[in-house]
């Protein structure tokens, strides 16, 4: 009895083990060339299949060791408080490249250098140099790239560039012009914390727009593959010229009553305002659905013509320490994992963007494991055999008594 009890404790504590390393997907990381902190990119693609809080991802090594990593965003806004603003010494243009100089007269300790620069979709090439005397240049960040997404709305932007922290009296920006006309620079400074704006991502959605003349309401819905966490939507109205609408997001909802009954409601997520003379980008404070609902008023008002939608998630990564000599799996979907606790996070800096990137393959769906099932052992009281012989039994006792009960009967009639 001891024996099969024992045996069925280590049934029961392997099928706990066998559960907790059920994983839906995985994505072999690439692109490790030394021992150093990576960032591994969490786009939305492969957070559709992650929770919101990535309690179910995990990192491993090829002898399946569970590998630390801490979870950094980019952020949406950065205070404008936080720019220090340094003075261009001098901008000169070259046949081949540019030059911009600026002063760092405190010999503050920067690790970035944020230009303000004129509306472009120039992809360029730069290094940074630093110096105490302007003549003797030393190299700071060999070669990086100096891409820029033009904005729609404003006529300006940010841009950083992140080097390893030093304090030169002077920075030297070198800018590849091989392809592009010169850039326009207007200021220049650093950020004490990090970037103005964080690198947002597309999300891919489907769009159906509604239109409901009661209530005079367009209702846009939006839909995802699976849930996706949304940082910020961004709209382009075609038409009228002048409009000012009030709207609200939200995701229709159910839950259980008493009696096993359900009840439908809407849950109002947030509200906006879409306005003619303001940016049409709205940050939102926490939406990870697979579905959700634009509801825009337009009272006694032509509907608006909407040109196009977008959803954008802002860029997350995991940081950790890998190894070249070792080849490692990113694996999620496992929701019986909790959130794990590693002492990386005392070591790792907020500001992602200097790390270098790892290559992720492609995702793979993990197939489901069958279930793992312990028979219960029968004893001979259960089985099917008893159960007959518990009938035969009784079926011969009830003969018998029934028997004896005729004989009885005919024995008073003859009396």
């Amino acid at each position: 009895m001891k024996n099969r009890f024992f045996i069925l404790i280590i049934l029961i504590s392997w099928a706990a083990k066998f559960t907790s390393q059920c994983y839906s997907h995985q994505i072999t990381i690439d692109g490790i060339k030394s021992n150093s902190l990576y960032k591994t990119p969490l786009n939305p693609e492969v957070k559709q299949y992650m929770t919101a809080d990535l309690h179910d991802v995990r990192i491993h090594d090829s002898a399946k060791n569970e590998v630390p990593y801490v979870v950094l965003s980019e952020p949406l806004l950065k205070s404008k408080s936080d720019f220090i603003e340094y003075k261009i010494v001098s901008q000169k243009h070259f046949n081949t490249y540019s030059e911009i100089i600026i002063a760092n007269p405190t010999k503050d300790k920067i690790s970035n250098i944020a230009f303000n620069i004129n509306n472009s979709d120039a992809y360029k090439y730069c290094a940074i140099e630093g110096s105490e005397d302007m003549k003797q240049w030393y190299s700071v960040s060999a070669q990086q790239e100096l891409s820029l997404a033009y904005n729609d709305v404003y006529t300006n932007t940010y841009k950083c560039i992140y080097f390893p922290l030093n304090d030169y009296s002077y920075f030297r920006l070198l800018v590849d012009d091989w392809h592009a006309e010169p850039l326009k620079i207007n200021r220049a400074g650093y950020f004490k914390n990090s970037v103005i704006a964080g690198k947002l991502n597309d999300v891919v959605f489907t769009k159906n727009v509604s239109e409901d003349k009661v209530y005079k309401k367009t209702i846009v819905q939006l839909s995802f593959s699976n849930n996706q966490h949304v940082d910020r939507i961004d709209f382009k109205i075609k038409s009228p010229r002048l409009f000012s609408r009030n709207a609200n997001v939200y995701v229709n909802r159910e839950r259980k009553l008493k009696h096993n009954k359900t009840e439908k409601y809407r849950e109002v997520l947030f509200g906006f305002e879409l306005n003619s003379n303001s940016p049409l980008l709205f940050d939102i404070p926490y939406l990870n659905e697979k579905e959700v609902f634009v509801e825009i008023e337009n009272k006694d008002n032509p509907p608006l013509e909407i040109e196009s939608i977008s959803c954008k998630q802002l860029a997350s990564y995991l940081v950790c320490d890998l190894n070249a000599g070792n080849k490692y799996t990113l694996r999620f979907g496992n929701n019986a994992l909790k959130l794990p606790e590693y002492d990386l996070s005392n070591f790792v800096s907020s500001t992602p963007q200097l790390l270098p990137e790892v290559e992720l393959g492609i995702i793979k769906e993990i197939p489901k494991l069958p279930k793992v099932t312990t028979e219960k052992q029968t004893t001979f009281f259960e089985t099917k055999q008893f159960l007959w012989l518990c009938l035969g039994l009784g079926s011969i006792i009830i003969f018998f008594f029934s028997k004896s009960l005729l004989k009885d009967m005919a024995t008073k009639k003859e009396d």
